[in-house]
């Protein structure tokens, strides 16, 4: 059984003319966000844990933001950043999925809209009480889907047939004390 969490970035800035929307940072209620993100990541229980990320700003300003949450499961594992999650496929995402070596168990995937959304709602067996809140929402910033896959290797990993433990949405969460 492995672990897949997928996390869409938290919501960025247009404010500064002249970025790229490669370039662009968090806002102040994505910043928010991923106060209200760390503490649901520290109560996780996520061995064997490995994080991949799009390269661009907004996602690494997310994975800054929820580090504190992961510390403990990262060990001495360093995010790796894909470039093949920016502006990437379904198919994309999918393949860094299916390349990540066994003895990893659990996958924190950072990425976009509407790759994020997608792959979500095709891996969702759609039995579940969480399923259904999936379905019946927008998959917004910093929004996640965690997912329980039945299979003892990543390339195993197949659509419809994983159990969608959870799809937690930033309001969903108590706002985290100010550090």
């Amino acid at each position: 059984m492995k672990t897949l969490i997928i996390l869409r970035h938290a919501k960025s800035s247009w404010a500064q003319p002249g970025l790229t929307d490669f370039e662009r940072p968090l806002n102040g209620r994505g910043h928010d966000q991923v106060q209200r993100l760390a503490p649901w990541f520290a109560d996780q229980t996520m061995p064997g844990l490995s994080v991949v990320s799009s390269p661009s700003n907004r996602t690494r300003e997310t994975l800054d933001g929820i580090m504190p949450g992961l510390r403990n499961s990262l060990g001495s594992n360093v995010p790796i950043f894909m470039d093949d999650l920016y502006n990437g496929s379904m198919d994309d995402y999918l393949s860094a999925i299916w390349a990540q070596v066994d003895t990893v168990q659990t996958l924190v995937m950072i990425g976009h809209n509407p790759t994020c959304d997608e792959l979500s709602r095709y891996l969702t067996a759609p039995s579940s009480a969480a399923a259904q809140k999936l379905m019946a929402h927008h998959f917004g910033t910093a929004c996640l889907a965690r997912f329980e896959i039945p299979a003892e290797a990543w390339a195993d990993t197949r659509a419809s047939n994983n159990e969608l433990t959870h799809f937690v949405r930033p309001a969903d969460l108590e706002t985290a004390p100010a550090v």
